[in-house]
């Protein structure tokens, strides 16, 4: 394993007094040490040890591509990628140090490829990074969820940030109104967190799936100091992390057909745990923070359009960005991330709605909201436009939930008691007084509420004088022993306006709605 210069100087600086090089760059990545001879050809990305009298004049000029270990014999000065190291420091033993360094590192990359080779879990990666690393490691998910730790003291995570607990609940907030938390989200290769926010400072990586941050690797500081120049050692470590997410067992399904396996347990399971499923839509790429809808298709005459659900749900998943389509119970189920899409819900039905008539079939859309916790309320309310849109609009194909929302509340309403024992008890007998003396009093007082009680345009469309209508709202407001001032009880005339409608079209011409 290649180590970088910064590592290899920082290490040895806390066993020998080290002076850098002027020109010392600590990114390149150095193979393992050689001893430095006055006929060495020097080789890019290697390790030199040398006595400064083997390098010869003063003020040599070092070459860049390689890194130098000097142990001082003289004064010569030097210009390059490299340390000084003090003259009482004998040259074997910065040599034997240097390769003692390498052969830890060579080992635990070994470890952890064949770890993976072998299909070994996350938390056995942590195990195996934890004694050479030396700090506390953890894999969070990015709703700060601990997917994995490893400790030397087995209290260490109970007692600090993240997880989903109270204790760390202040911690979270803190985390998700920071302003640096929201800077590094997205950010690529190792970078350090400070203590300020959660009080653990913490150097970190993210780790990525469709190009989004799905997890985080961080390594936390505790009696010791972090020493950032191990990012590169951390990076190694997330790789290996990301290619356990890829390639375990239970992660060799397809993004798609986990994401239908997720949706389908939350339709399926009102058992289920929905912070689990919160946490696997995250993995996902199908963040808590996107905006999502479902639209639910109701399949016939496919046999006459030669189409299959499948191909439906091939179809669809082709033609729209961030979709999971999937057959469920003799149907297809639809959902959208829009923001993945950068759709609004118009611009979803615009998009699909000539397939939808083409292909002879009914679709009802749910409303657009953010978050995970709504997404199997969002497929009822797609069944309910269905059925509901069906009913109301039998020529239309195509049925938004808002367009029955209030049909909806109405028929909720009179699931139990029919209209005309829900409605305003003196609104019907005001009803029994208009078919007994011919008094126009319901469609008068209907048009003045319709009028948000504008008695000139009531008047007006009534075609009757001012005069009339004032008359008229007089003997109302007596037969309903009401002044009609209370908003509450202007929207119960309303809906008992709704109500009787709904009632008299169930029974006959002429037959009163209080009849059963």
């Amino acid at each position: 394993m290649k180590l970088s210069a910064a590592f290899v100087a920082d290490r040895l600086q806390r066993i020998f007094n080290i002076e850098k090089l002027e020109g010392f760059c600590g990114d390149l990545l150095t193979d393992r040490p050689a001893i430095c001879t006055k006929e060495t050809v020097f080789e890019e990305g290697r390790i030199y040890v040398a006595d400064s009298a083997v390098l010869g004049d003063p003020f040599t000029k070092l070459p860049d591509h390689a890194f130098f270990l000097i142990c001082q014999n003289g004064t010569a000065s030097f210009h390059g990628n490299g340390c000084l190291i003090s003259k009482e420091v004998p040259m074997i033993d910065v040599f034997s140090k240097v390769q003692e360094l390498f052969w830890i590192f060579d080992e635990w990359h070994a470890n952890l490829l064949q770890a993976r080779l072998d299909g070994r879990s996350i938390q056995s990666l942590l195990d195996l990074s934890l004694p050479v690393l030396g700090q506390p490691l953890m894999v969070v998910g990015m709703d700060f969820t601990i997917i994995s730790s490893a400790s030397n003291d087995p209290d260490f995570f109970h007692e600090t940030v993240f997880g989903s607990s109270e204790d760390t609940h202040e911690s979270v907030i803190a985390l998700r109104n920071s302003e640096l938390y929201h800077q590094v989200r997205e950010l690529d290769g190792a970078f350090y967190f400070p203590s300020d926010v959660t009080g653990v400072a913490s150097l970190c990586v993210n780790i990525k799936r469709h190009g989004q941050t799905s997890y985080r690797l961080l390594m936390l500081e505790t009696g010791q100091k972090i020493d950032t120049t191990e990012g590169f050692l951390l990076e190694f470590l997330a790789d290996m992390i990301k290619h356990a997410f890829t390639h375990n067992v239970v992660q060799k399904s397809s993004p798609a057909q986990s994401l239908h396996t997720v949706l389908l347990r939350t339709l399926d399971d009102r058992t289920a745990d929905y912070v689990a499923i919160s946490q696997k839509l995250d993995a996902l790429g199908w963040y808590s923070r996107h905006e999502y809808c479902c639209f639910f298709l109701q399949l016939s005459d496919l046999d006459q359009k030669n189409l299959t659900s499948n191909s439906i749900c091939a179809y669809l998943e082709n033609i729209l960005p961030g979709c999971s389509a999937f057959s469920h119970n003799g149907n297809i189920v639809v959902f959208v991330n829009l923001t993945l899409a950068e759709f609004t819900l118009e611009t979803l039905m615009e998009r699909i709605v000539h397939f939808v008539e083409e292909s002879s079939l009914n679709a009802g859309f749910s409303r657009s909201m953010s978050g995970h916790m709504n997404l199997r309320r969002q497929y009822i309310q797609a069944k309910i436009a269905l059925q509901m849109g069906t009913r109301k609009y039998p020529d239309k194909r195509m049925h938004p939930f808002n367009d029955i929302s209030f049909d909806y509340i109405l028929e909720q309403a009179t699931k139990r008691l029919p209209g005309y024992m829900i409605s305003h008890e003196s609104l019907l007998r005001l009803k029994e007084h208009d078919a007994s003396t011919g008094s126009e009093y319901i469609p008068t007082l209907r048009r003045y509420l319709d009028n948000h009680c504008n008695v000139v345009q009531t008047a007006r469309d009534l075609f009757i004088h001012r005069s009339t209508l004032l008359y008229r709202l007089e003997k109302i407001r007596e037969l309903l022993h009401s002044d009609l001032s209370d908003p509450d009880e202007i929207l119960y005339l309303m809906l008992s306006f709704r109500f009787i409608d709904m009632e008299e079209a169930k029974h006959l011409p002429g037959q009163s709605i209080l009849q059963p």
